[in-house]
């Protein structure tokens, strides 16, 4: 209310000078009062014109209360500033309007600062302007930021942590400069430090933690992703103008310090960035191409379908770099790379290598060290001593070669996660047409463009069988996770699996419900990699038993979207007849929408019985 202090501070300032003029007083306070009532009209007009527009059932309305329908997603009360604004977006417009237009107090921390993306949509929708403020807090972290562009950033799965198997999407806000690394990363995630695997599950699934938008620093957590985690790193630049950034930043500023419950499937880190990309380019829809779930590979199709991605950019992993080096170098090289990774730069230098392959011992056991002080391997002064030394005599050797390190296939090549499968089998005994439905993601037999090569994870893959009018449940499949990672020089992670739910594999033609969990070993490469597990077994139902199973895989990428699987496993079981399986499948994508598939089943316990099947993956 500027115009009422300045009356007021008027009229006394006239009763001091000329108290005399007494006469003047009650007329002044009367214009002041009549000053009250028009201000408080101009605000009351404000509202009015809202409702004669429609305000609060325009879209944007819609985007910046995070509301699909009429309610908002945003569980924070602080979020809202009528207590009644989650549920009732009209009554949220026309209470921002009234602080907007009201209040005094336009500084860090008022209404004003605080909701700067609402107040910008307003004055414009409502052609007014609700005076000057003073946002120093606001101000300083735009000029810190300078946000020019907005880049969609995707780490890769990390592949022996389920939580993480989906990968995940962040958006990073790019200022002037020319590197990267000190742009400002929006990230949202779960506010956890649960460590129990089942309970973060658990929660993850049904909404038992908060999430939070955090703004800090790019190489913060490309060093998260890309060193600690050994996550490969694919960047998209996004063709936003100046104006629909600075939109997107005004929202960031809102929903700082901000909480919903986050939901695993649904209302994740992905999820929230779709809201972010709509409040700068509403012309976008990108959440509608979602209606059950979002899994963050699938939100960067989203993004390339809707037409916002620009140039494209590969960050590789540490892992990714020192598997590069494996390939370049040789035996004795290999050799050298360990002794200078433990010190022993001495003994190093007596073996005789290339002048270019001695350059790239150096670096390799640089990135080495690195990695093993970012697992806790080594203690900070033994890094800080061997990275400097190592670094040293690299520079010392001059220029050299850089190791090429061969980009990936990109996640928006992959086929869509949800999966319909349309079979004609041939079995010993019957020939069903099988159908099957998969809501998500991907599974060893199918091809890994766009995927991490040996791993999997599916949801409750579910087929059925349709034989002489009769209908049955050939399996269901509540969860499937797999990470076949092959040990390499500077590498050895161990390799495991895990399988529960219903089949029809043991017999009676009645179906078992089974639980596999097993570990073991891989060798090769993204291309082909071959793996032996040991897999303890329980089975209950038909056939009920428990048993102790060896299996041994192979994975051929032939290229072309064409991939080649074989398996074959020996159980020996408590009390039943032990049981020997093999299987061979060869898939075909001639996209990601659909794939033709060919395998066959050989099963041998109390009788064996021969599977044939061919038909056609369609993916969504």
């Amino acid at each position: 209310m500027p115009f009422v202090c300045i009356c007021a501070d008027t009229v006394l300032r006239i009763v001091s000078y000329e108290a005399e003029k007494r006469l003047l007083l009650p007329f002044l306070l009367l214009l002041c009062v009549l000053s009250l009532s028009i201000y408080g009209s101009t605000t009351d007009e404000l509202i009015a014109q809202a409702h004669s527009q429609k305000l609060s059932e325009q879209y944007y309305w819609h985007l910046l209360m995070h509301a699909p329908k009429n309610e908002s997603e945003i569980d924070d009360d602080n979020f809202f500033l009528d207590s009644d604004g989650k549920t009732n977006l009209s009554k949220e417009l026309d209470r921002s309007i009234r602080h907007f237009s009201e209040d005094s107090n336009r500084s860090d921390g008022s209404v004003y600062c605080r909701f700067p993306a609402r107040r910008v949509w307003l004055e414009h929708e409502l052609n007014t302007s609700f005076s000057e403020g003073t946002c120093k807090e606001y101000e300083a972290l735009l000029v810190k930021m300078d946000p020019q562009k907005v880049t969609l950033v995707f780490p890769s799965a990390h592949i022996n942590s389920p939580a993480s198997m989906f990968g995940h999407t962040f958006l990073r806000i790019d200022s002037s400069l020319e590197s990267k690394l000190m742009s400002y990363a929006i990230n949202y995630a779960a506010a956890t430090d649960e460590t129990n695997g089942i309970t973060f599950a658990y929660k993850g699934l049904f909404g038992g933690y908060y999430g939070y938008y955090s703004l800090l620093p790019y190489y913060e957590k490309l060093k998260e992703y890309r060193d600690s985690e050994s996550r490969d790193v694919w960047e998209y630049d996004l063709n936003l103008t100046h104006d629909e950034v600075m939109a997107m930043v005004r929202h960031i500023w809102e929903l700082q310090h901000i909480h919903s419950w986050y939901y695993f499937l649904n209302e994740n880190c992905s999820y929230h960035m779709l809201w972010l990309s709509e409040i700068a380019r509403p012309s976008t829809h990108l959440r509608d191409h979602f209606f059950y779930y979002v899994i963050p590979p699938e939100t960067v199709r989203a993004f390339e379908e809707e037409g916002l991605v620009g140039d494209k950019y590969f960050r590789p992993s540490k892992r990714t770099k020192l598997l590069a080096y494996e390939q370049h170098l040789s035996p004795q090289g290999i050799a050298v790379v360990r002794l200078l990774t433990e010190g022993q730069l001495d003994i190093a230098d007596q073996i005789v290598l290339s002048e270019q392959e001695r350059q790239m011992t150096y670096e390799a056991a640089a990135e080495l060290v690195e990695y093993n002080y970012i697992e806790g391997k080594i203690s900070k002064e033994i890094y800080a001593k061997r990275y400097h030394a190592l670094l040293s005599k690299r520079a010392m050797l001059g220029s050299g070669k850089r190791v090429e390190i061969q980009k990936k296939s990109n996640p928006d090549k992959s086929h869509h996660a949800a999966r319909v499968q349309i079979a004609q089998g041939w079995y010993d005994n019957r020939s069903p047409l099988l159908l099957g439905w998969r809501p998500s993601f991907h599974d060893l037999s199918e091809d890994d463009t766009g995927h991490l090569s040996g791993a999997e994870i599916q949801f409750l893959n579910t087929m059925i069988g349709i034989d002489s009018d009769k209908v049955h449940l050939e399996k269901l499949t509540i969860l499937s996770l797999a990470s076949i990672v092959p040990v390499s020089h500077f590498f050895k992670p161990l390799s495991w699996r895990m399988q529960s739910g219903w089949d029809r594999d043991y017999g009676n033609d009645h179906s078992s419900f089974m639980t596999r969990i097993g570990a073991g070993a891989s060798i090769g490469d993204d291309q082909l990699f071959g793996y032996f597990l040991t897999e303890p077994e329980i089975r209950v139902g038909c056939n009920a038993d428990v048993g102790l199973g060896f299996t041994t895989g192979m994975g051929i990428n032939w290229g072309k979207r064409i991939k080649s699987y074989i398996e074959a496993g020996h159980i020996f079981y408590l009390d039943g007849v032990n049981r020997n399986h093999i299987m061979i499948s060869n898939t075909w994508e001639w996209n990601g929408w659909g794939a033709f598939s060919l395998s066959y089943e050989g099963i041998e316990q109390e009788y064996r019985e021969e599977r044939y099947k061919i038909g056609v993956n369609l993916y969504f």
